[in-house]
């Protein structure tokens, strides 16, 4: 059976995937006993054109200010492409082998600040085309939605563009319909939950997980981190964050559903190479959050800033002291400290393969486009 083969024979749980009330292994594929597969993974990518007018003719925004700023990230984007990020790419390209079932992309695929649908859709699909060319254009190529995704002139048109696109698009990769941007699919007894955190509903993720009960290995693919990620200024942007911290309690039942499947999540946003481990709610999570962002030439060697639980929160604190004082992001970093096992971090982009197995999870990391293993994260 080749890979394309493989997941045809698992496309018909895909579709049951999709039914209400359909516990999974009600409708999981034997797919054997012990099996074993890999996935290549690139986190962000921020592709862009060394030519801004390619995809940003008539970009604008009302705030100068933040304009100005995104018009220096299409200029750190051309740079990056020009060399970096095509060496990059061609080095993930080397991970697929035969037991590689699909490549998978955490989100800002494109940079976003499009003027109208019709451009990005055409973004989106120039993107998509480049990475199936380079990577593995016999395998699924799959994608979860990322903020940069959805953003434009008018952020509603766009994620109306990113939506009749990507649900048409993952319904072709997966060999099966997907009608919403959050969606789930499997690879043999595994579930891989996907999460578009710009349009968070409790009610729908539930049902995903409920339809996922029974795998072998619950994977969460989702852009933003679930945990308080190590910023002064971004520190809230996690699945059902903000400042004020006022959808906790959905943030803390998201975490439930996590636990109660021992969740490996796959996640990006952050542009850090990081491992999270935290056990609580009655279970574990294991978070790697992933970059292919290289953006600066230093980001090609992999050297961590923060080993340890103890450095939890000290970027945070470094920059901003007075977020130590009773604060939303102290209480935030406090709840979660305490069942906090496994924490590092570097500032290093590159490619990933995830190993799957029955009872061996792990994630290799390769930086920049290197040709030796940079790190392991042991993930079960």
């Amino acid at each position: 059976m080749d890979r394309r083969d493989f997941f045809k024979y698992t496309a018909g749980a895909v579709v049951a995937a999709s039914m209400p009330g359909r516990a999974f292994e009600a409708f999981a594929k034997d797919a054997g006993e012990g099996d074993k597969y890999s996935v290549v993974i690139l986190g962000d990518t921020h592709y862009d054109a060394a030519d801004p007018e390619v995809y940003h003719a008539g970009y604008t925004d009302p705030n100068p200010k933040r304009e100005a700023n995104h018009r220096k990230e299409f200029v750190r984007n051309g740079d990056m492409w020009a060399e970096r990020c095509p060496s990059l790419v061609k080095r993930a390209a080397c991970l697929v082998d035969d037991d590689t079932r699909f490549v998978l992309q955490m989100g800002d695929l494109v940079q976003g600040d499009t003027a109208t649908a019709e451009i990005h859709k055409r973004f989106l699909d120039d993107t998509m085309a480049l990475l199936k060319k380079e990577l593995a254009p016999d395998l699924p190529l799959v994608t979860v939605a990322g903020n940069h995704d959805l953003r434009g002139n008018d952020d509603e048109v766009i994620k109306q563009a990113y939506h009749e696109y990507m649900t048409a698009r993952m319904s072709r990769e997966l060999s099966q319909e997907i009608t919403d941007t959050n969606f789930l699919f499997n690879v043999g007894d595994d579930a891989y939950i996907v999460i578009n955190f710009g349009e968070t509903d409790l009610d729908r993720i539930t049902r995903l997980f409920s339809r996922a009960r029974g795998a072998r290995h619950t994977f969460v693919v989702v852009h933003s981190p679930v945990f308080p990620y190590d910023s002064a200024s971004y520190w809230w942007w996690i699945l059902f964050g903000d400042r004020t911290d006022s959808r906790a309690e959905e943030r803390r039942a998201v975490r439930r559903l996590m636990a109660e499947c021992n969740a490996v999540v796959l996640c990006g946003h952050t542009h850090k190479t990081e491992l999270l481990d935290w056990y609580g709610d009655g279970g574990r999570i294991t978070q790697v959050t992933m970059s292919s962002v290289w953006a600066r030439e230093a980001q090609g060697t992999y050297t961590e800033k923060v080993s340890g639980t103890e450095g939890y929160g000290t970027l945070l604190l470094k920059t901003k002291p007075e977020l130590g004082e009773p604060s939303p992001a102290k209480a935030l970093f406090d709840e979660y400290r305490p069942g906090l096992l496994r924490y590092s971090w570097a500032d290093a982009a590159g490619s990933y393969k995830l190993f799957v197995g029955d009872r061996d999870v792990h994630v290799d990391f390769y930086a920049g486009a290197t040709a030796r293993i940079s790190r392991r994260f042991q993930l079960r």
